[in-house]
């Protein structure tokens, strides 16, 4: 019982990152949207990567799947790169915030499911 009692500090200090992580309820699935653009600019990271792209004038955020889920899919850092041309289907933001989570992405003609 006292081993427990000790660990459970270490234990909530390790699980912070996640509670700090964002959910995906703040996104609307109801209205689906496409976005084709140039990669302004890419983050390949954890908990998941982002693109920037301008589509329309106005500057875009697009959230991906975790790098590992994007590499077994074949969205690597190699083809997902600044300069590429992508279309990324996914949900908006539900406040209007200029951002999609993407459901997949498509680069050179090849389609990657991120979900």
């Amino acid at each position: 019982m006292r081993a427990l009692l000790l660990a459970l500090p270490a234990l909530a200090v390790l699980t912070l990152p996640v509670l700090g992580h964002h959910g995906w309820g703040s996104y609307d699935a109801t209205k689906p949207m496409t976005i084709t653009a140039t990669i302004n600019e890419v983050t390949i990271g954890n908990p998941h990567g982002d693109l920037m792209l301008t589509h329309n004038g106005e500057m875009w955020h697009v959230t991906l799947a975790p790098m590992s889920r994007m590499n077994r899919r074949g969205a690597t850092a190699e083809i997902v790169t600044q300069g590429a041309e992508i279309t990324a289907y996914g949900y908006p933001k539900r406040d209007g915030t200029k951002e999609i989570r993407a459901e997949w992405i498509e680069i050179g003609g090849q389609r990657y499911e991120l979900r």
